[in-house]
C-alpha cells in the first residue's frame, strides 16, 4: 500500500515533540520514545477524522518506542504497513506485521517497538457508538461492555474482508472525485466498516453474533417454561424470554430444539392455544365473545388464531363457545 490519506496531510516533521503532540490529539495520551533521530526523512501524519471514526496513517523512519493510553471511549487498531513491531499490553507481548494487526481495547495501554522503519494504518472507534451498533444487531442491551480479542489476523477471512474494504475507503479518499467527498456518503462508509468489523474480529458477543451458540442447560429451560406458563398473556418474545434469562436467541432456540422437540414461539402458542381452549370451553356466549378470549390470550390477528386453532382442536373456536351442555334431569 502507497502511503495513503495523501490529501489528508497533518504533519511532517523530524521534530519528536511534534509527532508525540500530534498523535495525543489523534490517539489519547502518547509518549514517542526515539532511540535516534530521523536521517533526512521526516515522519508523517496523515489522518481523516470525524466524531465517531479517525483513519491515521502513521510514518516514523527511525528506531522507536510508542506508548499509547487508549481513552476509555475507544478503540485502537493498529496496522501495520512497512517494517513490523513489538506490541505489548499489560504481561501480553507479541510482534505485528503487515497483515498482522492488533486491537487496544478502551482503557488499555499499548506500547510498540520498532528497530527500523515503520509505518501503520491507526483506526480509532468511538467505543459508545459502537457498542450501540452491536446492540442493534443482537436486538438487546449489552450486559457487560464490548471487548475484542488482541490480535488482528488480517491475511484470512472474515478480517480480510474488512481490510480490503478499508483498503478501498482510503483509495477513494485520495481521489480527488470520489463521492467521499459528500460527508452523508463518507459516514455511511464509515458505519459499514464498523458494523463489519463487529462480524470480523472475534469478541465476547462472537457467538451471538455469528451464530455460533453454545448449548443452554435444561435448567435454563424449565425457567423460560414457567416464565411462559406463569404469564401466558404477556407480550413474551424470544428476544425478550433470551434477554430475561440472559442468553442469546439462538442458544435458547437450540435448548428448545434439544430439550423439549419444539420452538419458544411454538411452545408459548401452544400454552396460550390450551388457556384459550379452557376458557371457551367453560364460556358463556352470551357473555364472552371469541375476539375477547382470543385478545385475552396474546392472538390478535383473529383470522390466524381461528385457523390455528381449528389445526390443533379440530373445530372452530365458536363451536366449542356454543357447545350445548345437557342439564342433568
Amino acid at each position: 500500500m502507497d502511503r495513503p490519506l495523501g490529501n489528508y496531510t497533518l504533519l511532517v516533521s523530524e521534530d519528536p515533540d511534534e509527532m508525540e503532540k500530534t498523535l495525543a490529539g489523534l490517539l489519547g495520551e502518547s509518549r514517542l520514545h526515539p532511540n535516534s533521530a530521523p536521517e533526512g526523512s521526516p515522519g508523517r501524519v496523515h489522518a481523516r477524522q470525524t466524531k465517531n471514526f479517525t483513519v491515521a496513517y502513521i510514518e516514523y523512519p527511525a528506531a522507536s518506542g510508542l506508548r499509547v493510553e487508549c481513552p476509555r471511549r475507544r478503540f485502537l487498531i493498529s496496522i501495520p504497513v512497512t517494517g513490523r513491531a513489538a506490541v505489548s499490553s499489560g504481561k501480553r507481548k507479541l510482534h505485528i506485521r503487515e497483515r498482522r494487526g492488533y486491537v487496544a481495547n478502551p482503557g488499555a495501554a499499548m506500547e510498540l517497538r520498532w528497530t527500523q522503519e515503520f509505518a501503520q494504518l491507526m483506526v480509532v472507534v468511538d467505543r459508545g457508538v459502537l457498542e450501540m451498533r452491536l446492540s442493534a444487531m443482537l436486538g438487546r442491551a449489552l450486559p457487560q461492555p464490548l471487548r475484542f480479542e488482541e490480535v488482528l489476523n488480517l491475511g484470512r477471512q472474515p478480517a480480510k474482508g474488512w481490510y480490503d474494504a478499508l483498503a478501498a475507503y482510503l483509495g477513494s479518499l485520495d481521489d480527488t472525485d470520489s463521492a467521499l467527498e459528500i460527508d452523508v456518503v463518507a459516514d455511511s462508509v464509515e458505519q459499514g466498516l464498523m458494523t463489519t468489523f463487529l462480524a470480523s474480529q472475534k469478541h465476547n458477543y462472537w457467538d451471538v453474533v455469528t451464530g455460533e451458540a453454545k448449548l443452554v442447560s435444561s435448567r435454563t429451560i424449565r425457567e423460560a417454561t414457567r416464565l411462559i406458563d406463569g404469564q401466558p398473556h404477556r407480550n413474551h418474545s424470544v428476544a425478550s424470554l433470551a434477554r430475561e434469562l440472559g442468553v442469546s436467541v439462538r442458544a435458547l432456540e437450540k435448548g428448545f430444539k434439544r430439550h423439549l422437540a419444539t420452538t419458544p414461539n411454538a411452545y408459548l402458542r401452544d400454552v396460550r392455544l390450551q388457556r384459550a381452549h379452557a376458557d371457551l370451553a367453560s364460556g358463556e356466549p352470551d357473555v364472552v365473545t371469541v375476539a375477547q378470549v382470543a385478545q385475552r390470550h396474546g392472538f390478535f390477528h383473529f383470522g390466524r388464531f381461528a385457523a390455528t386453532y381449528r389445526d390443533r382442536f379440530g373445530e372452530a373456536p365458536s363451536h366449542t363457545l356454543r357447545r350445548l351442555v345437557v342439564p342433568f334431569r
